[in-house]
């Protein structure tokens, strides 16, 4: 998945799936940098490397 691509999504509450990891964070996309997406969720704020994310679905 690129860096443009996800950089719509910013600000935008989504939900990532990493496919065959079996992972699924939902929260509100806060940035992009690098290789990285920074996603606040009711948990606190967590990473995830973009070369692991199969989808992303905006909930609103």
């Amino acid at each position: 998945m690129t860096n443009e691509l996800i950089e719509i999504c910013i600000g935008k509450k989504c939900q990532i799936y990493t496919g065959s990891f079996g992972i699924s964070v939902t929260g509100k996309i806060v940035r992009l940098f690098d290789n990285w997406i920074e996603i606040k969720t009711k948990k606190g704020t967590e990473l995830i490397n973009i070369e692991f994310v199969q989808n992303i679905k905006i909930k609103s």
